[in-house]
């Protein structure tokens, strides 16, 4: 939508072109991250949040063509397209191995007719082969089931192991919320080597899998949502200002304590605290009656 060039300056903080075009779309997205709680988010949350909205970019529902150019039926050439067909990724998605698998939406063709119709055609849906499996994570130790494709088992194949399957996937093509949910404990097991001492036969697995190790801190932030990261932000922030926040009666106290166990209060004369002392109401009732 666009305003009068007048009027624009005053209501808009950007030309009007800015918020039609792709570059400007691009370049406010990125300001998004540089204001209000987002600014203090974590930068390697920021780029996982943005790996993450890629979504999947291999073509899995389609066959591209390697060449980059064509010569057709008469002789000319042009250069190859591969469009890609758009996938919807239903709540069921987040919580499954569908491999990158998703649900294509398409049209039904019109049977034959001698009238032109001009009611909307009826949309059809084609949905992947689902199944119910399990799976097992040498990290965690554990057996985890969910509804998985024939292509999330083939990944998990080829990467020989679920664990290195959910570390080695970048995320975007893993997307799956419940997946990387199960990356983020991965890796806050991958923090502390003693989680794996108690196994019994399990000593080689921190050893087999110890170059994924981050950081506790990223670990921690790894797999949030953004509506659960800007949540975390805003508790670590609360927390702070309450630490901060530290009562004057707590501060003397310690002030007290440092200067008795340093000695500063041995050569103080009490009585000159008496003196200056309010005697108050009662002190001056006192004075009348001497």
């Amino acid at each position: 939508m666009s305003v009068s060039k007048v009027l624009e300056p005053m209501l808009q903080q950007y030309p009007s072109w800015v918020y039609t075009s792709p570059v400007g779309g691009r370049m406010l997205a990125k300001k998004k991250w540089d204001k209000g709680i987002k600014k203090n988010i974590p930068k390697h949350y920021k780029d996982f949040y943005l790996t993450w909205q890629k979504g999947p970019q291999e073509h899995i529902h389609s066959r591209p063509t390697v060449a980059n150019f064509e010569k057709d039926e008469w002789g000319e050439i042009f250069p190859v397209q591969n469009p890609r067909i758009q996938v919807v990724y239903p709540e069921e998605f987040h919580e499954g191995l569908w491999g990158g698998e998703g649900v294509i939406k398409g049209l039904k063709a019109r049977p034959a007719s001698r009238h032109r119709s001009f009611l909307p055609p009826v949309a059809k849906y084609w949905w992947p082969k689902l199944m119910e499996g399990v799976v097992y994570s040498e990290i965690l130790n554990k057996h985890i089931g969910m509804v998985m494709t024939m292509r999330g088992i083939r990944l998990v194949d080829e990467a020989k192991g679920f664990d290195n399957y959910i570390l080695n996937t970048p995320v975007n093509e893993v997307y799956a919320w419940k997946l990387l949910k199960l990356k983020r404990e991965m890796l806050l097991e991958l923090c502390q080597k003693d989680n794996f001492s108690g196994r019994a036969g399990d000593t080689d697995i921190f050893e087999k899998y110890h170059q994924h190790q981050v950081s506790q801190e990223e670990a921690d932030w790894t797999g949030l949502t953004l509506e659960e990261a800007i949540r975390k932000q805003i508790s670590i922030e609360q927390s702070k200002r309450e630490s901060e926040n530290v009562p004057l009666k707590e501060k003397y106290r310690e002030e007290l304590v440092y200067l008795l166990r340093e000695g500063h209060l041995d050569d103080l004369d009490v009585g000159l605290i008496d003196e200056n002392k309010d005697p108050g109401v009662l002190g001056g009732i006192k004075k009348l009656f001497k």
